[in-house]
């Protein structure tokens, strides 16, 4: 990936950490800037593109959604330099919410979306990313469902009309076009009109011809077609069934699919972690998968491909669905680190007998035993918001890290609107759940916005905790306190 970038000439990498994508941060090189949000992540990264600059945007799954707005916008009011998103799915999921399957984007924002089957055709997907990005004048979307360290074997390169590839974007002229102001000239339906007949072409061309779609010939009738991290699995097993690889999510390879399908007449599609593939191919009989119970939802391992294929050579019906999985079915899931200096914080909120809304930081492992400090959680920023719509004045926990992401416009919005909220602010000057990356300090900020607010120094006593949290609940309007720590995981201090 970083041998990519740079023989790319990407000139700004920005991105927001969190699983799975983090530990991918270092390969975007010393230069690469870590944003205060997606959404502005990617405005930064437009802004480049406008004036001839190569850009990449790393984010994790749950981050697309944030950068939707301007995803959804920029294609037919187009782009300069060649402008990529980098999404890793968080499969399983193992350090999310919720998992989500971002190849929906695909055809709701109306960009293409590569999907490679591992690592090792990262770079190359890169490579068609943004030779096809300054193609077509709009973003272009890579996304990864999986672990480094796979590696693909026995395959063919499906061919298409045309070659893509690194050959393409070594070649590829243009490289530091600018942002043409004559698609002005026409009107927002007028965009759409171009971009329609004139985009959408080029990317079917561009999916048909990639060098991600991948072949390996077998006997049968029953054949395979796979994308991202499934693809190794089917790859591993005993038995070399004939199997397509889909380089491509959005727009899919239509005629690589319908070769396959004329010559298998029972077909299995594995991938991650919605039928995003099946769904689109389910009018066509023998078809199998997720939606016909052969495959799970989600994460799959390679025991679920084979007993799938077994079932349908025997022509077995599948089994129930799994009995949902439990935290205590998990051995991994944290809580409160012991250590924690905010456990008295915790245990403070939680004796007010409140409805408390926590943040997707350090306070959604309070939600159970033994603090069981948290009633709601939803999603990174949302607490004050959340709490601000409680029926009675209630509490959120959230992080500086959370507030600066995304959590200031609430806050903004509880004070114009006169509502009521007690916000705690868990200041510890880290984002500890990503990786410990350092927070710019907001205080300033938020002295503007509530100046009366509190502050909490710790250690400091429970009793004194609940003290100062008891009478801020007890004052009409938006309270916030202030508590300040270190993080025992993390070498900073707020």
């Amino acid at each position: 990936m970083r041998e990519a970038l740079c023989d790319l000439g990407v000139d700004l990498a920005i991105y927001v950490p969190g699983y799975p994508i983090t530990e991918a941060i270092p390969a975007l090189g010393e230069e690469a800037q870590m944003a205060a949000n997606e959404k502005v992540a990617m405005e930064v990264a437009l802004g480049a593109s406008a004036t001839g600059r190569r850009s990449i945007i790393l984010v994790k799954h749950l981050g697309v959604n944030l950068l939707s707005d301007p995803l959804s916008i920029s294609p037919t009011h187009t782009i300069g330099a060649g402008l990529v998103v980098l999404a890793g799915e968080d499969v399983g999921p193992r350090g999310s919410q919720v998992e989500m399957d971002v190849r929906n984007y695909g055809p709701l924002c109306e960009i293409p979306v590569l999907d490679p089957l591992g690592p090792e055709l990262l770079g190359e997907a890169l490579l068609e990313a943004f030779t096809l990005s300054e193609n077509i004048r709009a973003p272009v979307m890579v996304r990864t469902t999986f672990e480094f360290g796979d590696a693909a074997r026995n395959l063919t390169r499906v061919q298409g009309p045309e070659s893509g590839g690194k050959k393409g974007c070594s070649e590829k002229a243009g490289r530091s076009a600018t942002f043409d102001r004559s698609i002005w000239d026409l009107t927002a339906k007028g965009r759409h009109q171009r971009y329609r007949s004139e985009v959408l072409p080029l990317m079917i061309s561009a999916s048909a011809s990639s060098s991600l779609n991948l072949l390996r010939e077998g006997d049968g009738d029953l054949g395979v077609v796979a994308s991202g991290r499934p693809t190794s699995l089917a790859l591993n097993l005993k038995t070399e069934f004939p199997l397509l690889v889909l380089g491509f999510s959005h727009p899919l390879p239509w005629d690589a699919i319908r070769e396959f399908a004329r010559v298998h007449e029972r077909i299995l599609v594995a991938e991650e972690p919605t039928p995003f593939i099946e769904a689109r191919l389910h009018l066509c009989e023998d078809v199998f998968g997720k939606l016909t119970g052969h495959l799970p939802w989600g994460r799959m391992e390679a025991g679920d491909l084979e007993c799938a294929l077994e079932l349908i050579e025997s022509g077995a019906e599948p089994g129930p669905s799994p009995s949902p999985h439990r935290f205590e079915d998990r051995p991994e899931s944290k809580n409160v680190c012991e250590d924690c200096p905010y456990r008295p914080v915790y245990e403070a909120v939680r004796d007010l007998n409140v409805p408390v809304a926590g943040d997707a930081g350090c306070s959604i492992r309070a939600v159970r035993p033994p603090l069981e400090a948290v009633d709601v959680v939803y999603g990174l920023g949302s607490s004050v918001a959340v709490a601000s719509g409680f029926g009675k004045k209630g509490v959120a926990l959230i992080g500086d890290y959370a507030m600066a992401h995304s959590g200031l416009q609430g806050l903004i919005n509880a004070v114009n609107n006169n509502r009521e909220v007690l916000v705690v602010l868990l200041n510890n000057g880290v984002a500890a759940m990503t990786g410990g990356q350092p927070v710019s300090d907001i205080t300033p900020i938020l002295e503007a916005i509530v100046p009366d607010l509190r502050t909490i120094d710790l250690p400091a006593g429970r009793d004194l905790i609940e003290e100062v949290l008891r009478e801020e609940l007890k004052r009409p309007g938006v309270s916030l306190v202030v508590t300040r720590g270190i993080c025992p995981r993390c070498d900073y201090q707020a």
